[in-house]
């Protein structure tokens, strides 16, 4: 059942990044910089349906999310350095996914140099840095943070609180969009909806073998990667399945949608995107997470700590984003 359920969920959600063009990078600068706002949309309707069915489901004791401990120095510099490296890689994790399975080879670059920035900083060169960073970690009554912590009443009282303070702007938001006048692939509703109901089963289905998490991309990437080179099995849970049938799925519906083809990058735009992978590996095995980990998962169970990660994330992506079109003003300029 795990490996059927993960690969089944891996797949469909390959399929869905992929005909729906979602990536967080793009969510993330569009919220400073006034680009389209569809990736934002969509990520907005994610979060809205996985944030009250995810605490009514832990409410009725179906679930019992694990949340990522509030370790200050390492949110804020593994957001940043997590952030900036989405910019450079051109695209966040899964979009580096789903790109490199229709033939972006930048992007396959890019997703090499987070296979190896993940493993330096969990098991290699950079380890020490890692854990130094993680050496600090707050508690409010000796429990993990939530989003539920911070209002004057009980943490369950507080949790539903804080989710309507945060869906009603959501909904406002998403009520007042334009319509698309023109797009390629899925438009926004149906590719939040995709996502958003995908999430949720892989929060029931990684439950089903004690995993009380939901989607995440650097474990198992650091999974796949660790028993590749040393032959390590250890992390080989639900989502190491999932994550193995995400680029299957992409490859499939870049296929149906006649977008299959190799792309080649020139070499310095290589490097870039080999080191802002490298980046992103860095910065989400420092922070414990990344856009999807913490952006999505761990804000479904309104974890501090991805709320934490997520704005140093979104503020690494904003100086990376703003001092590339500097340069550009300045290049043009001379």
């Amino acid at each position: 059942m795990s490996i059927f359920s993960g690969l089944a969920v891996g797949a469909l959600l390959g399929w869905s990044l992929q005909r729906g063009g979602f990536c967080m990078n793009t969510a993330f600068r569009s919220i400073l910089f006034r680009e389209d706002r569809t990736a934002l949309r969509a990520w907005i309707l994610i979060l809205l349906i996985n944030l009250p069915i995810v605490a009514l489901l832990e409410n009725l004791g179906v679930l019992y999310p694990a949340r990522a401990p509030f370790r200050p120095w390492a949110l804020a510099v593994g957001g940043l350095i997590f952030g900036a490296g989405m910019v450079w890689a051109g695209g966040c994790v899964s979009g580096t996914y789903y790109r490199a399975s229709k033939g972006m080879l930048g992007s396959f670059l890019a997703l090499l140099g987070f296979f190896a920035g993940a493993l330096a900083a969990t098991t290699g060169a950079l380890a020490p840095l890692r854990a130094a960073l993680n050496m600090a970690e707050w508690t409010i009554a000796g429990e993990i943070p939530t989003l539920g912590h911070i209002w004057p009443a009980d943490p369950w009282t507080g949790r539903w609180i804080a989710i309507g303070v945060l869906a009603i702007p959501g909904l406002v938001f998403l009520a007042r969009s334009p319509k698309s006048r023109f797009y390629l692939g899925w438009n926004w509703p149906k590719t939040g909806f995709s996502v958003g109901i995908l999430a949720l089963a892989a929060w029931v289905f990684s439950s089903l073998e004690g995993r009380d998490y939901g989607l995440s991309l650097v474990q198992p990437t650091v999974a796949w990667a660790s028993w590749t080179l040393f032959g390590d099995k250890g992390g080989l849970n639900w989502t190491a399945w999932m994550l193995l049938a995400l680029p299957l799925g992409a490859f499939l519906a870049a296929w149906k949608a006649k977008d299959l083809r190799l792309r080649l990058p020139d070499p310095k735009r290589a490097l870039i995107q080999f080191s802002g992978g490298l980046a992103m590996g860095v910065g989400a095995a420092v922070a414990g997470g990344c856009n999807i980990g913490h952006g999505i998962t761990g804000l479904s169970a309104l974890a501090l700590s991805s709320l934490a990660a997520t704005l140093f994330t979104m503020a690494g992506n904003w100086a990376a984003t703003a001092l590339i079109w500097h340069q550009t003003i300045n290049k043009a300029a001379d």
